[in-house]
């Protein structure tokens, strides 16, 4: 029998434990033991640890450390009949947001899918590519709400405090902006501009979403977290792709791409530019083919032209350039097959013709991110070459002699694809009538508006050429007007710019 000073007689240090871990009230229990063994689980092991202990210890020890425990039994009970309002209010720390990966789920919709790092279809440290025929209109950002974070994986409290379960935390507005790779920021306009050929946005673009978020506890105080910006940020590109060839004359005079013949006789049928119900091509010409895009140039890869490409056409200072899928830049050009060395090409893009090739040249674009992805372009400006006199004119003999022959003086089908019929068949087309846009072989049709502006290389002027050809209505020589492509009738006497055949 053992007696540690208390009223009744134990038989051993089993009975002792027992009987007070048996009348030990659940409650005072509860509150006996520290805030954060509360559970079940950690209760239990500790209490197994009690229970076990004696074994080791020395019975003065076990004596002095069981009137205690009991001691703080009995005052335990007294403070469990406190409200449980008063019994939970926590003093210190405010509670914390945890971030972890919570701002991966910052994503975006694109024709209704939708993209985030959580979700597996992004990463932020790779390039994501989409159609350039999208705009940044179309990729919908989503609104990071409270449900896109975890009570328990996205809250710590210090104090042990728990998330509040009406309310554990607070999301404001999602924001976004938009940057090319540059660091420049896209605004305005440019939101609704295709990303891809000719957007001039150096890739890859970035994606920066934000939304500020805070938490709150249940009893704390404080109970409200400081302000964490969950920030995310993707990397956007349009698919690589070479697009167009542009001629010169289509970045000089944008206002002066095709044209409408006219319709108005007291304006002797003075014809109209850019017309927008002028597309295609009329009984007295102008437009342009399915080939030919305005403020873009011809398709890199043609439908309506026979498998040819932009030029086949060409003259000493000729100039087209490369239009590529986001920046020129983000592209670096050389020449891979240069027969005769007269073509050049520069950092962008710029395809340049010193002098007549001997065959078919071809350039190529290497993608400088992925240096793996490139395209090559291949075209043979040979069908006709005209060599321009610069500011020489004079009669339709001073052509023939200065080109070494009438042959060698440029034809009219060479220059332009403009028709021409008498006054008497039909004024308007007399007057008014002008080139399409198109690959055909045709130098003004190909090139565009041409003078020396428009090619400052070039020794082309603005006005009137001979051509070589008699006119089938009268006795007079046809010539074109440089600008327009349209076809005149003038007699022999006229002076008249010069170009000859190279």
């Amino acid at each position: 029998m053992i007696n540690y000073g208390l009223s009744r007689v134990f038989r051993d240090i089993d009975d002792f434990i027992n009987y007070y871990f048996s009348t030990l009230p659940q409650s005072a229990l509860y509150l006996v033991l520290p805030f954060n063994v509360k559970s079940s689980n950690y209760r239990s092991n500790l209490i197994t640890k009690i229970v076990t202990l004696p074994a080791s210890l020395k019975p003065k020890f076990i004596k002095t450390s069981l009137i205690l425990l009991s001691q703080l039994a009995i005052s335990s009970s007294t403070y469990a009949i406190l409200t449980a309002t008063s019994s939970h209010v926590i003093t210190g720390n405010a509670p914390q947001v945890v971030a972890l990966l919570s701002a991966n789920k910052h994503g975006f919709a694109v024709n209704g899918v939708f993209y985030s790092e959580a979700s597996d279809t992004l990463k932020s440290d790779e390039v994501k590519e989409f159609d350039g025929n999208l705009t940044l209109n179309d990729f919908k950002v989503a609104n990071y709400t409270s449900t896109d974070l975890d009570r328990f994986d996205n809250y710590r409290d210090l104090d042990g405090d728990y998330a509040d379960p009406q309310q554990p935390f607070k999301v404001d507005s999602t924001y976004y902006w938009w940057y090319d790779n540059s660091g420049k920021r896209i605004t305005g306009a440019d939101i609704r501009k295709a990303i891809g050929c000719g957007s001039g946005f150096s890739m890859p673009l970035k994606l920066i979403i934000q939304s500020k978020v805070k938490t709150y506890s249940e009893y704390g105080i404080p109970k409200e977290s400081e302000q964490l910006i969950l920030s995310k940020t993707y990397q956007i590109a349009a698919k690589s792709e070479l697009c167009y060839a542009k001629p010169n004359s289509a970045i000089i005079y944008p206002e002066h791409q095709w044209g409408k013949l006219g319709d108005n006789p007291n304006l002797n049928y003075r014809m109209y530019w850019n017309s927008p119900d002028g597309r295609t091509r009329s009984k007295g010409g102008g437009g342009y083919t399915q080939d030919y895009v305005p403020d873009y140039g011809f398709k890199a890869v043609t439908h309506v032209s026979g498998g040819r490409n932009f030029p086949t056409t060409g003259f000493p200072g000729a100039k087209f350039q490369l239009v590529m899928a986001g920046a020129q830049t983000d592209y670096r050009y050389q020449i891979i097959n240069n027969p005769g060395g007269g073509v050049s090409i520069d950092e962008n893009g710029m395809v340049k013709l010193t002098s007549k090739p001997t065959g078919t040249v071809t350039v190529k674009a290497i993608l400088k991110r992925n240096p793996s992805v490139s395209y090559d372009y291949s075209f043979n400006p040979t069908s006709i070459w005209a060599i321009p006199q610069g500011d020489i004119k004079g009669v339709y003999d001073t052509a023939v002699k200065r080109c070494g022959g009438s042959n060698n003086v440029v034809g009219r089908y060479e220059l332009t694809n403009a028709p021409f019929t008498s006054r008497d068949d039909d004024p308007a087309i007399f007057l008014g009538g002008i080139l399409t846009r198109a690959i055909d072989g045709s130098l003004f049709s190909e090139w565009g508006f041409i003078n020396q502006k428009a090619y400052p290389d070039s020794q082309w002027r603005g006005g009137v050429y001979w051509t070589r050809d008699r006119s089938s209505y009268s006795t007079r020589q046809y010539h074109i007007y440089a600008d327009s492509g349209h076809v005149g009738e003038g007699d022999d006497s006229w002076n008249n710019y010069i170009a000859c055949k190279g």
